[in-house]
């Protein structure tokens, strides 16, 4: 379908936007979503800190299912604020208590300095899922963007380390292949939206290569192989039409599809990268939020 009005309206107006993200500014701490508590933390790593804010939604519960969630921004953008909305709503909605992660970024902290805290925050809440209200069986990790490609790797090496197993993932419009080729990529939708709808991959991704780990799974998913697919938890997936990343999120789904992965795809038909942080009160926006809540409430 056509790109929805309201975001080809923006674009006409921002035209720098198109290349280089959406700015984004939260509204006022009194307006945001409502939810019992906000307590910010931090996990000891050894080496430095990694802060954390866990959301305490009103329902009064014996045990609260644990959502640990990674923001997103490219691997070089983002933080608890970021994506403060995002949490107090799925807390809100949900009923489940989320544990926000703030992972260091490039290029001050080059990959896989971000996979790190990531990983290592997941086994602490786990670790402490009692004394956090909830039970150690009942831990979903997910994300959007890069968020959704720490969340899935995250979940890919407790599977293959036998760490702990998760629930459930949620990968919103995730970045899954960190390959940045656009002309002759496999992925079209790279080809036909990138830097036109305010996502450029090629910045996003750049700094995972410095390393030299492209085409590793940890970083690029869609290279693992079908053993590991096979075991990952219930999984939902989010893509956008008019989002560069749309085609690797569906390959993605249905290679977990294939080996026997309980996998949801939902395509936002209209929509880009980001539509449940930008244009807030857009119909996309509250409807990326109610299916998510369904589906961590769903058995």
């Amino acid at each position: 379908m056509p790109l929805h009005h309201y975001i080809e309206q923006y674009f006409q107006q921002n035209l720098v936007a198109r290349s280089k993200g959406i700015p984004f500014e939260n509204p006022a701490l009194e307006k945001r979503p409502k939810v019992l508590n906000v307590e910010d933390r931090n996990i000891d790593a050894k080496t430095h800190q990694i802060p954390i804010r866990i959301y305490t939604p009103d329902d009064e519960v014996a045990f609260y299912p644990l959502f640990v969630f990674f923001h997103g921004g490219g691997f070089i953008h983002g933080n608890l604020e970021s994506h403060d909305v995002s949490c107090r709503l799925l807390c809100q909605l949900s009923g489940y208590k989320v544990i926000s992660v703030d992972y260091r970024l490039s290029p001050n902290h080059p990959a896989p300095a971000a996979f790190h805290d990531c990983y290592t925050a997941t086994e602490w809440v786990i670790r402490n899922a009692s004394e956090l209200g909830g039970r150690q069986e009942e831990v979903v990790v997910g994300g959007p963007s890069a968020g959704g490609n720490l969340a899935t790797v995250v979940a890919m090496k407790s599977i293959m380390t036998k760490d702990f197993q998760l629930a459930k993932q949620v990968l919103h419009y995730p970045i899954l292949d960190i390959d940045v080729s656009i002309k002759g990529s496999d992925y079209q939708s790279r080809d036909l939206y990138n830097a036109k709808y305010g996502v450029d991959i090629t910045k996003s991704h750049a700094d995972l290569l410095h390393n030299g780990q492209a085409g590793q799974q940890y970083e690029s998913p869609l290279l693992a192989d079908e053993n590991t697919l096979s075991q990952m938890p219930k999984t939902l997936i989010f893509t956008a039409e008019y989002d560069p990343l749309c085609d690797e999120g569906e390959f993605y789904a249905e290679k977990l599809k294939e080996v026997g992965v309980d996998v949801k795809l939902v395509r936002f038909d209209g929509g880009i990268h980001g539509f449940m942080q930008n244009f807030p009160g857009s119909p996309d926006y509250m409807r990326g939020y109610d299916i998510t809540s369904e589906f961590l409430i769903s058995d």
